[in-house]
């Protein structure tokens, strides 16, 4: 069946449409998108992957992190946040240094120049953001994804 010019299907049983019209299936589509349209910008204009625009990015709102806790805040692979971490430091935009108590942990922090980088990043992450949501507020948006993000953990915690 072709898809309503808005994009959407008209309401029917649960057996009788396609699983790919389960909402998950079109946000992880959606996040794919979205995520593959972002690396096209940053890695072409500042060399930088989407697993590294993550870890920059949750490093400008707290630092200094672990690498544990910037996987976990910034929804990295650990073993890529541990990748990427490496880049940015070989290209100067983190420093690394150890734990105060525990010499098995190291801490990330931004640099002066992964400072920059940010600055240099954010006008574009909020004006591709400006385009993403074209046609609806912020507050529209987030008031969506805080109800599935709501009813997601519940999923989650009552299987």
């Amino acid at each position: 069946m072709a898809r309503k010019a808005s994009g959407l299907r008209p309401a029917r049983q649960e057996n009788q449409f396609p699983l790919t019209d389960l909402v998950g299936f079109r946000l992880i589509h959606l996040a794919d998108v979205i995520s593959r349209a972002a690396t096209a910008v940053f890695e072409r204009r500042f060399d930088i992957n989407n697993s590294e625009l993550r870890a920059l990015i949750v490093l400008r709102e707290e630092q200094p992190l672990t690498l544990a806790e910037l996987s976990r805040r910034g929804r990295i692979d650990k073993a890529w946040v541990s990748r990427s971490i490496e880049s940015l430091h070989e290209r100067g935009l983190v420093s690394r240094k150890r734990h105060p108590t525990d010499s098995r942990m190291t801490l990330i922090s931004l640099t002066a120049a992964g400072v920059e980088m940010i600055r240099k990043l954010a006008p574009i992450a909020w004006e591709r953001q400006n385009r993403l949501l074209s046609g609806l507020s912020q507050q529209e948006a987030f008031r969506v994804i805080e109800i599935l993000e709501r009813n997601a953990n519940d999923l989650l915690i009552n299987p």
